[in-house]
């Protein structure tokens, strides 16, 4: 899909909310004439009109990281900025259509799951944040899988239901769930002390003899060493 395929279905989207929220409904023809694009454009571009509703959700993905790539600095972020400027910056996204995110986001969004488009969307940009991080430790590697990253998707929901039913002042629980969470998520995947743990039994195994000594574990043990050395090699 071209950049401004995906402009339209943005300007789409945000027109029919804009209808919604004014007249409690849209019409193809309505937005037709808000848009100045016609019935065939809009179907080619969105099957049915709740799709056209329902995508506003992953455009904040999409939106969020057009966003991204015009901060010089942002690679140079920390995974917990990274996961927290993402979440603080959908909040003031969502806090502007927030009548009409109180309405559907739990319908189109928080029931399906793994199996809504946002959730799907929410996770690829994070795996994005973990596999572009070199600050990860290596031993990070045995829980930075597909569900992880999911998980934390999922994670992001339960927080932005959180945020929409928060009555603090400022949302200042939703801030702070928010970084306990995200610093929680920093601290297990930047920990070095498994490293550590692993440079020394590597160091054992390859220099004190212990692979003669213990011949299966101390087998495995090395071949896990050169597996893992050669994955960060192609990395």
């Amino acid at each position: 899909m071209t950049a401004e395929q995906i402009n339209d279905k943005i300007e789409l989207c945000e027109s029919a909310i804009d209808l919604i929220l004014s007249e409690g409904s849209f019409t193809i023809a309505q937005l037709s004439e808000v848009t100045g694009k016609t019935a065939s454009q809009i179907y080619s571009l969105f099957p049915n009109k709740k799709a056209i509703t329902e995508y506003y959700y992953p455009s904040l993905v999409i939106r969020y990281s057009a966003m991204i790539g015009e901060i010089e600095d942002f690679e140079s972020y920390t995974i917990s900025e990274k996961l927290s400027n993402f979440i603080f910056t959908t909040f003031d996204m969502m806090e502007d259509r927030r009548e009409f995110v109180e309405d559907t986001f739990e319908k189109m969004v928080f029931k399906k799951g793994c199996n809504s488009e946002f959730h799907q969307e929410v996770t690829a940009l994070f795996k994005h944040f973990f596999t572009t991080d070199g600050r990860i430790a290596v031993s990070a590697g045995f829980v930075l899988k597909d569900y992880f990253y999911e998980f934390i998707a999922r994670e992001y929901l339960d927080i932005v239901k959180f945020w929409l039913n928060d009555d603090s002042d400022g949302k200042e629980r939703s801030f702070a769930l928010t970084d306990k969470l995200t610093g929680f998520v920093e601290e297990v995947v930047y920990n070095k002390v498994i490293d550590k743990g692993f440079d020394l039994a590597k160091y054992l195994i390859s220099h004190a003899g212990l692979a003669k000594n213990i011949p299966l574990f101390g087998e495995w043990i090395t071949s896990w060493f050169n597996d893992n050395e050669e994955e960060n090699k192609d990395e």
